[in-house]
């Protein structure tokens, strides 16, 4: 055996912005971007993103994050009412090929999954985010929803997103959730509900870390990824 191609490194990041609406109760995506930019991401996927809705003043958040930040993205639009748009986004210091967006029924909100394509030093690496339902009875019919499309989609995987759930249950697909120091909380009210998973051919250097925020009721979570080499006969 023969080494293909040499390890990539990826720093990630999954994020629940609540729209840019801080502790303080103002809308601010600045403050977001703040929170951000600092941290050096090549990966960041947000939950709970608006486009020209009134409440955000009418702006397109994704497209804002990526411009300040200087990265590539793409949106989907889980809930639509006219022009206003609500959902997930990818941002992406690489291209983002192949998008594509997944409905997931079941609950009192529409939710969506949104995956890509990066190609890092000849490879393929799909990244994906999702925001499931705040209801057990809602995650209980998507997570099989979930976990049926993820099973067609190319490794190696990552999957980021608030799952609303300690133990969202997607071991079952093989993925590995990457842990938290003991005591850790990605929302301030408590609670591990934003998670990252990957597939086995990437491993992370050290457990995932929160930054504290206040931009969000929920915390950044961060973790550095190394896809391991490929090899070939």
């Amino acid at each position: 055996m023969k080494l293909d191609y040499n390890p990539v490194e990826l720093r990630v990041i999954t994020y629940n912005i609540r729209h840019a609406e801080g502790l303080d109760g103002k809308v601010r995506p600045e403050a977001v971007a703040a929170e951000l930019r600092p941290l050096h991401a090549d990966v960041i996927a947000l939950q709970e993103v608006d486009r020209y809705k009134w409440r955000s003043g009418l702006h397109d958040q994704a497209r804002y994050f990526a411009r300040e930040l200087g990265m590539n993205y793409v949106f989907a639009p889980s809930i639509r009412s006219g022009l206003s748009q609500y959902g997930i986004a990818l941002l992406s210091r690489y291209p983002l090929e192949s998008p594509r967006q997944y409905r997931l029924s079941g609950g009192r909100e529409p939710r969506s999954l949104l995956t890509a394509e990066l190609h890092l030093s000849g490879r393929k690496i799909t990244v994906a985010t999702t925001h499931l339902g705040v209801a057990a009875a809602e995650r209980q019919q998507q997570l099989p929803q979930l976990q049926y499309i993820l099973k067609g989609v190319p490794e190696p995987l990552l999957l980021m997103g608030d799952f609303n759930s300690i133990s969202p249950g997607m071991p079952k697909l093989g993925l590995i959730r990457l842990k938290f120091p003991e005591v850790t909380s990605t929302v301030l009210k408590g609670g591990e509900i934003d998670h990252i998973f990957v597939s086995s051919d990437l491993a992370y250097e050290a457990p995932v870390a929160t930054v504290p925020s206040r931009a969000s009721d929920h915390l950044p979570v961060v973790a550095s990824l190394v896809m391991k080499p490929a090899r070939e006969p």
